[in-house]
């Protein structure tokens, strides 16, 4: 793709890229480009999950220089509802590689996959930092860009579309944004980040080309699918400059010929035979044109105002009122734009095992409740029932290849008579809370989950995915998971992340295994596809259930760590014993889950535990027959004290894993039978 070789030849050309001190302005920041960029810069983990604590920490630096520089950051995000065929064709050319990515970084080659919740993440911490930020429901390229030529103001990304709008304020690369090294100039106290800025002027004075021609550049230059290549001159036959650069200057030379956009679309038409051909590459040029000619932004207003954007394309224009402002906000995820507008959904494809079936698999009937809120429970549908065979085609993962299928929607068997979506918000919190419970399969709310509020909607999905995920998860991904739990909650603040166990944080800094262990990144991942889509329910009921820190919920390479401390026989109880209320937090999340499994899997799980502890004490007296042999070998003692020491060490950090024994609670044998026999919904 010639326009991907742009970048090189505009850092091959010092005249074009200058260096820049930034400070004491406004800056349009590309989102989706900046958390892509931050996460893989920072080399977190990629293979177990995630690392979002460390990315947390990433971000908040990243905007914490901007304000010692006096930068006022605007962050426009890309919602999932672009629903441009443009923009989807290019999304399902993406889907394949990125599979094959994720499998090759299953196997231990190094490749750059994102995390499943890294956008949910990152737009929850915006809020949280009170960065000002819009999500758009589409043409987000062209609304940042308008927005920073409206203000005056550059825009940060590392898209090469920004090179070819008209931006007043230029455009700061963000591979060239060094924001880790604020500086400030001599006999001076303010600060600055070192930068190089494009404007457009050094691009076109260097080749002396009209402006109004760059976006010809951008369209001929791009594989686009309605443009045959083939009836185009081999732009490279235009340049006699660099071998990976030829094409892009060879384009802009022959380019630079014309006066303007007319003359240029008119000489390559005159050298097509074919009238049909002709008339296609008219029509797209043109339209591709008009893609890139820039006028006042519709979310100027939202940031000035806080009122959302009312320029909706036609699809979009029958969303719901209630609905704008918390999808402007990011409280609310696009999904439901693309499931209303165009009835699709291309899924995340994690780092799993991919002799399996896809783990997006596990949350599938989540998703179809979304979809039988969204699709189902329309005014004009006039049916509790909706419309009965509404489906959404789903875009997953079969072994390598993206294959897609048709899946229904469903409403939440408990969903009540006369439900609409334009009122959704408007109904009670219980009956909301009864719908997505029901939908999650557990039968515990709220007030009676004696678990912190933040861990609420943690021990939910955990539930959910013990009985719904295929393979079924082993009794330590479980108790490992219920670690990190714990670990997350706990570091929420800084003084009880003091009293977190060394071998905890030892575990979470820990070297990455090699191979990675296939088994639990597949189950890890069904959870986190499980978190991933109870958010986007949540969200669309209004939060029934209190929303936590994501961030907080999940650490890669911590709960793969704790895992494999666990096959060797170590409990999770001795991980956390020397935390306050560490062991009271794991058991009370590891009783709300037990509650919720039926009878034959709650005894699995504990005849699991109960091996685990006869190794244990196998190993005790091992250790304990060891230190006596010792003994009686050194009779004064001497030549075995050290050695003493450090088993006496052992014995108390293997004595602290004896699991705690408590009372089982009387369960019905189908705990799923009754569901809400016992529940107070009113």
């Amino acid at each position: 793709m010639v326009i991907n070789e742009l970048r090189s030849y505009i850092e091959s050309k010092k005249r074009i890229l200058k260096n820049h001190t930034f400070r004491d302005s406004k800056l349009v920041i590309d989102g989706c480009n900046l958390y892509h960029t931050l996460y893989f810069t920072a080399r977190l983990d990629q293979a177990h999950g995630g690392e979002y604590d460390a990315f947390e920490i990433e971000v908040s630096n990243f905007f914490g220089n901007l304000k010692q520089c006096n930068i006022k950051p605007y962050v426009v995000l890309t919602g999932e509802g672009d629903i441009s065929a443009k923009m989807f064709d290019a999304l399902k050319r993406q889907a394949e590689p990125k599979i094959r990515k994720a499998h090759a970084l299953s196997r231990g080659t190094p490749r750059n996959v994102l995390p499943i919740l890294i956008e949910n993440v990152f737009v929850q911490l915006l809020r949280k930092l009170e960065v000002p930020l819009v999500q758009c429901a589409a043409k987000a390229d062209w609304e940042a860009a308008a927005l920073a030529s409206e203000w005056n103001c550059p825009i940060l990304s590392n898209n090469t579309d920004f090179y070819i709008f008209d931006i007043k304020g230029g455009f700061l690369p963000l591979y060239r944004f060094q924001w880790k090294k604020v500086a400030s100039p001599k006999k001076s106290d303010k600060k600055y980040i070192p930068a190089r800025l494009f404007l457009l002027d050094n691009l076109c004075g260097m080749n002396r080309m009209n402006r109004l021609l760059l976006p010809l550049f951008a369209i001929l230059a791009d594989d686009h699918p309605n443009l045959d290549k083939g009836l185009f001159p081999d732009w490279a036959q235009f340049s006699a400059g660099a071998e990976e650069t030829r094409n892009v200057e060879g384009l802009l030379k022959w380019l630079s010929r014309f006066k303007g956009p007319v003359d240029a679309i008119c000489a390559l038409v005159e050298s097509i035979a074919n009238p049909d051909d002709s008339a296609v590459v008219i029509k797209t040029l043109t339209e591709g044109f008009q893609g890139y000619r820039l006028a006042p932004s519709s979310i100027a207003q939202f940031f000035v105002s806080g009122k959302p954007p009312s320029r909706l394309l036609d699809p979009l224009q029958s969303l719901p009122d209630w609905t704008l402002e918390p999808l402007a906000k990011g409280k609310l995820n696009f999904l439901i734009t693309e499931v209303l507008a165009m009835q699709r959904n291309i899924l995340n494809f994690p780092v799993e095992d991919f002799r399996l079936c896809s783990s997006n698999l596990t949350s599938q009937p989540i998703r179809q409740a979304i979809y039988g809120l969204v699709l189902c429970t329309r005014r004009e549908t006039d049916s509790r029932h909706g419309t009965p065979d509404a489906e959404v085609e789903e875009y997953d993962r079969q072994g390598l290849r993206l294959t897609s299928s048709k899946v229904a929607a469903v409403l939440p068997s408990h969903s009540i008579q006369n439900l609409h979506l334009e009122t959704l918000w408007e109904t009670p919190w219980h009956l909301r809370l009864r719908m997505f419970l029901d939908v999650l399969d557990v039968s515990q709310v709220p007030h009676r989950l004696l678990v912190l509020s933040s861990l609420q909607l943690a021990v939910y999905v955990t539930c959910y995915w013990l009985k719904h995920a295929q393979p079924e998860p082993k009794p330590e991904f479980f108790w490992a998971l219920l670690v990190g739990l714990v670990y997350g909650e706990l570091s929420r603040d800084p003084i009880t992340e003091k009293v977190l166990p060394q071998r905890l944080k030892n575990l979470k800094r820990g070297k990455e295994e090699s191979p990675l262990d296939l088994q639990a990144a597949h189950a890890y991942s069904q959870w986190q596809c499980t978190l991933r889509d109870s958010i986007c329910l949540s969200q669309l009921l209004a939060n029934p259930v209190p929303e936590p820190e994501y961030a907080r919920l999940f650490s890669g390479v911590l709960v793969h760590g704790v895992t494999r401390e666990l096959k060797k026989g170590v409990a999770p109880e001795s991980l956390l014993a020397r935390a306050p209320g560490a062991l009271e937090m794991y058991q009370q999340m590891k009783e709300a889950v037990e509650y919720e499994m039926d009878d034959e899997m709650r005894e699995r799980f504990r005849a699991s535990g109960e091996r685990a502890e006869r190794d244990l004490g196998t190993m005790l007296d091992h250790l304990m027959d060891k230190e006596e042999e010792g003994c009686d070998g050194d009779p004064l003692g001497r030549k075995e004290k050290s050695k003493g020491r450090k088993h006496d060490d052992e014995v108390y950090e293997q004595t602290c894993s004896i699991r705690t024994r408590h009372k089982s609670r009387s369960h019905k044998t189908n705990p799923r039978s009754k569901k809400y026999e016992n529940s107070s919904w009113e």
